[in-house]
């Protein structure tokens, strides 16, 4: 999300917003309570005298007064934030299902040697710790050409210590990462894959999932394992057998049980069935070996069987899709947020390691939020995301620039052509270089994109203003009806069709601002998108308990009729962050908190 490392109570960063059509229908209703509750309460004001007769006051109120709603004005902000995709939206239930967040935690990408011993003193905690160097890059040398680093972020006071740990030895089993070749001659290279070595006694691999794998009694999932024997001359073991278990935390319990197959000495991608016969939200899947072996093991992935019966992967998880739906949201902005940013341009959000089969796609490191990205959402899950909830989509993209470092705009153009390659991805004819991409996913007709944000947050930062009119004017150029969005008031500086204004401020001070739009100067030909505003101070410098609470949530209420007032001006509006994982509280008050099975 947009809300990046700088929090002071208060501060405008241009950008924020929660709500929908359902409930601003029911505002017209019952909204007037609240807001009159907002006054009392963010005021300190007791509504009552001492004899609990009401205040001697009279409110009139002219219904026959207002204005048309713009179209899209309330909307959802989806950011990679606090497990909102991976182990939340995302219906995959193994984490760091292609190692690459164990390899990450061990720099293997940094160290000359191609394979690297994984010490038992790894799994001794509940975080994995982070690597000092910044994450792999997912950039060619030539995008990465002239980046400067221009300062050092602080760490984040809310982050996990590092990457959640979801694998786990069986036994006396060893195992070794090995830096990925690619699968298939010419075919794009993972972070690293697994080698597991175990003597006559057997072992095998553990993965918890994401603070638990639930499963339900009678439910199928589909078990995806790619995998090849690396059978050496001190293994006399030709075939060696794999089992695959669902079973209980303690292992002590089996839900669901099934040989793997007949294993060679080359990658085979093998899928299963499994069918749990009891309902455990905490329970695990193990890969046992039979023996004495070495196996080498790419991917480990399990869905639910309802989201893979189709062609095209059903990727999200059904219950939180359905709260999504419920708001009704006339947009959705995507994919962040600082998530595109990263602390560095290495470890930024980029669309093409994002798009193919999800088992050939690397994961990057969400150095922001701190743990792993598969990169299962991406390009193509967010724009079916949007088209599952009839919501206009608005992409964010990196233009260059993130926390600590950005690339100058005399070589920027690599980047701005990876601009106009995803605009392709996502709305070019099927027979179209990047549309045919698209099309051999699954996805013949285009999707419709009309608003497209240059950059997050990144006003003031170097380079800003030059990159972002070399994005502007190549994408107004070949693109004419994108409304294309800046992250502040460009002012004479460039133009811009929309500009970012994002707020996270405490009660009061989000309940007084519900006048900034008020009386704004003629903005002329263009208009305010506020993209993240909400609470996150009970007072100036005190961070406000997490999940939030009631008087945070009416001051936000408050303001949101400053939008409407507004909306002449304010085209746009959503609340943030939506969600958050109950396990990875990074941010003290969100829209919609869940865990792994509710």
């Amino acid at each position: 999300m947009a809300i990046c490392r700088q929090r002071p109570g208060g501060k405008q960063y241009r950008g924020a917003a929660k709500m929908n059509q359902r409930s601003a229908a029911l505002c017209k209703q019952g909204c007037l309570a609240i807001i009159l509750l907002a006054l009392g309460q963010a005021r300190g004001i007791n509504l009552a005298d001492p004899d609990g007769l009401p205040p001697a006051a009279k409110l009139t109120f002219d219904l026959s007064k207002g204005h048309a709603m713009a179209e899209h004005l309330w909307g959802i902000f989806f950011e990679e934030i606090s497990h909102a995709g991976d182990g939340g939206l995302y219906a995959e239930l193994i984490s760091d299902r292609s190692f690459g967040g164990l390899a990450y935690s061990l720099g293997l990408a940094y160290r000359e040697a191609t394979q690297l011993a994984v010490p038992a003193s790894l799994f001794e905690h509940e975080h994995l710790p982070v690597f000092p160097a910044v994450g792999s890059s997912n950039l060619t040398n030539a995008q990465l050409l002239g980046a400067q680093h221009w300062a050092s972020d602080a760490p984040s006071e809310y982050s996990l210590q590092g990457q959640p740990r979801s694998w786990l030895p069986v036994g006396k089993t060893a195992l070794t990462l090995v830096k990925q070749q690619p699968i298939n001659a010419g075919g794009r290279s993972s972070t690293a894959y697994i080698k597991i070595s175990t003597d006559n006694s057997g072992g095998g691999l553990t993965n918890t999932g994401y603070w638990g794998i639930p499963v339900q009694k009678h439910h199928e999932y589909q078990l995806a394992v790619i995998i090849q024997s690396e059978s050496s001359g001190d293994v006399t073991s030709k075939e060696p057998r794999v089992t695959a278990k669902l079973e209980s935390e303690t292992g002590k319990e089996v839900y669901a049980s099934a040989d793997i197959g007949d294993i060679s000495e080359s990658w085979s991608h093998f899928k299963v069935m499994l069918t749990s016969n009891a309902t455990d939200a905490k329970a695990q899947l193990t890969l046992y070996i039979e023996g004495e072996a070495d196996l080498a093991v790419r991917l480990v992935s399990l869905f639910p069987a309802e989201n893979v019966k189709e062609t095209v992967l059903q990727p999200f998880r059904p219950d939180l899709l359905q709260y999504l739906k419920d708001l009704q949201p006339r947009f959705v902005r995507m994919p962040g947020g600082c998530y595109v940013e990263g602390v560095r341009l290495e470890t930024a959000a980029w669309w093409k390691p994002s798009v193919g089969p999800f088992w050939e796609r690397p994961g990057h490191y969400n150095s922001v939020w701190n743990y792993w990205s598969t990169d299962g959402m991406g390009v193509f899950e967010y724009f079916q995301l949007a088209e599952a909830l009839d919501a206009e989509p608005v992409w964010v993209i990196n233009n260059g620039i993130a926390h600590e470092d950005s690339i100058p705009a005399a070589q920027i153009w690599p980047l701005v052509q990876d601009a106009l390659d995803l605009i392709e991805f996502v709305s070019g004819a099927a027979e179209s270089e990047w549309g045919s991409l698209r099309n051999k996913m699954g996805r013949s007709k285009p999707w419709d994109l009309n608003y497209f944000a240059i950059g997050n947050e990144d006003c003031g930062k170097p380079w800003y203003v030059e990159n972002y009119i070399a994005f502007f004017t190549a994408i107004r150029s070949k693109y004419p009806h994108m409304r294309l969005i800046s992250n502040c008031d460009m002012t004479d500086h460039a133009p811009t069709d929309l500009f970012d204004w994002h707020m996270y401020t405490d009660p009061q001070n989000m309940f007084d601002r519900r006048h900034d739009f008020d009386n704004m100067p003629n903005l002329q030909d263009k208009q305010i998108f506020a993209s993240e505003f909400g609470v996150v101070s009970d007072s100036p410098g005190t961070p406000i308990p997490f999940p939030g609470n009631a008087r945070a949530a009416i001051a936000e209420a408050g303001f949101m009729t400053g939008v409407e007032r507004n909306s002449e001006q304010v085209a746009m509006a959503a609340f943030a962050p939506l969600f958050s994982h109950w396990n990875d509280r990074v941010w003290p008050h969100n829209l919609i908190i869940f865990d792994n099975h509710r």
